[in-house]
C-alpha cells in the first residue's frame, strides 16, 4: 500500500477521535474543535505526527471557506480525501430509509457536484464520482460487513511495539475515554495511578507493574459504545440503561482481544466488575476464576468510581469510600487483601 494510501486509511479511521460523544450534538459554532483536539490526541500515538495534519484539517472547504482559511493545495491531500469520504457517509446515512437507493445515489451525486471547486478539490470529487458509476461501489456500501471490507484493504504492515508505546497509546485513549464525560475526566489516569503503585507495594518488577498501568487506562474503553445520555444521567438508570451499560466491559475485552500480545492486560481491563460471589459482569467469574491482577483492579475501580463526583452525587470522603469496599469485601464481592493494599497506597 502506498505511503499516502496508509495515510488516509488510518486518519479516515481516527478523523473523529476528538469528538467526545457520538450520540450527542455538539455546539454547531465549535464543531471545528474536534479536529483540532483529535490532531493533538493522535500526536501522543506512535506514528501519530505522520497523519496528525490530516485529522486537523479534514473539514476545511477547498475554496478557503473553511475555519482554518486553508485552501487548495495548502490543505493536505489526505485532508480532503477524508473531508469528501466524510461528507459522502453523513449524507448516505442521513438519507437511508428516507429516500429509495436511486434517489440517494442522485442526491449524493449532485452534492458532490455542486460542492465541487467550493467544497471539494475538483481532482478529488472526479475520482469519487469515477467510483460512483461502479455499481459494485454502492452495493458494497450499503450491503457488504463494513470490518470485512476493511479487512481487506488494511495495511498489510506488522507493526511491532514496546511497553513505551503501548504506554503512549494507552494515555491517548484513555484521554479520549475520560473527555467523554465531564464526570469522569480523570478516572482512567486516577485507576493507572493506584493500580501501578499497587503494584509496587506488592513487589511486581516494573516491566508487571507498567502493564498493570496500562490495563488501568484502558479499562473503561468499551464505555466509548455507551451514550452520554446513559454516562451522564443524574437519576438512578433503568434496567435497560443499566444492561447496556454492564457491556462496556465486554467491549473492552473484545477491543483488546484484537491486539497481539497483550492477553493479560485485556483480561486486567476488562474483569473489574467480575465479584468474588459471581454476581459481577460480563462473565459472571467467581472465586478462584477471578485473577490476582483483576482483583486489585476492581478494587482500585470501586474506590476511583467512589470519591469522584457523579451526576447523582458527590465524591465521598477517602475514609467512607474504604467503609463502603470493606463491606463488600463482607459481602464476598471484592478482595480483602486487595482493599488492604490499596489502604496502604491511600492513606
Amino acid at each position: 500500500m502506498k505511503k499516502i494510501q496508509k495515510k488516509v486509511y488510518y486518519s479516515a479511521l481516527l478523523h473523529d477521535i476528538g469528538q467526545g460523544d457520538v450520540y450527542e450534538d455538539f455546539n454547531k459554532d465549535e464543531w471545528w474543535k474536534h479536529s483540532e483536539r483529535g490532531s493533538e490526541i493522535v500526536k501522543k500515538l506512535p506514528f501519530g505526527e505522520n497523519f496528525s495534519d490530516i485529522i486537523r484539517y479534514h473539514h476545511e472547504n477547498y475554496d478557503g471557506s473553511g475555519h482554518f482559511k486553508l485552501n487548495g493545495d495548502s490543505i493536505p491531500l489526505g485532508a480532503q480525501i477524508v473531508f469528501i469520504s466524510d461528507q459522502f457517509d453523513i449524507r448516505y446515512t442521513s438519507l437511508v430509509g428516507k429516500e429509495s437507493e436511486y434517489n440517494i445515489r442522485n442526491n449524493i451525486k449532485e452534492c458532490i457536484k455542486s460542492g465541487t471547486g467550493k467544497m471539494f478539490n475538483p481532482v478529488v470529487a472526479k475520482a469519487l464520482l469515477d467510483l460512483t458509476r461502479q455499481e459494485k461501489f454502492w452495493l458494497d456500501y450499503k450491503f457488504f460487513d463494513i470490518k470485512s471490507l476493511l479487512k481487506r484493504i488494511e495495511p498489510k504492515d506488522t507493526i511491532i511495539i514496546g511497553i513505551k508505546e503501548l504506554e503512549d497509546i494507552a494515555e491517548a485513549f484513555a484521554q479520549i475515554i475520560d473527555n467523554r464525560s465531564r464526570f469522569t475526566y480523570n478516572h482512567s489516569k486516577g485507576i493507572s495511578k493506584l493500580t501501578y503503585e499497587m503494584a509496587k507495594v506488592i513487589g511486581y518488577d516494573e516491566e508487571t507493574s507498567r502493564k498493570i498501568r496500562i490495563a488501568g487506562l484502558l479499562h473503561d474503553l468499551g464505555k466509548l459504545a455507551v451514550p452520554n445520555s446513559i454516562l451522564d444521567k443524574p437519576d438512578k438508570l433503568t434496567e435497560e440503561e443499566f444492561m447496556v451499560i454492564k457491556s462496556h466491559t465486554y467491549y473492552t475485552k473484545e477491543i483488546l482481544k484484537e491486539i497481539d500480545g497483550i492477553d493479560d492486560i485485556a483480561e486486567w481491563a476488562a474483569n473489574h466488575h467480575e465479584k468474588l460471589d459471581g454476581s459481577g459482569y460480563p462473565e459472571g467469574l467467581k472465586g478462584d476464576e477471578i485473577g490476582e491482577i483483576d482483583r486489585h483492579v476492581a478494587v482500585c475501580d470501586m474506590y476511583q468510581a467512589l470519591t469522584e463526583d457523579r451526576p447523582y452525587r458527590k465524591g465521598l470522603e477517602l475514609k467512607q469510600a474504604i467503609d463502603i469496599i470493606a463491606k463488600s469485601v463482607k459481602d464476598n464481592k471484592v478482595s480483602g487483601e486487595s482493599l488492604e493494599i490499596l489502604k496502604e497506597v491511600v492513606f
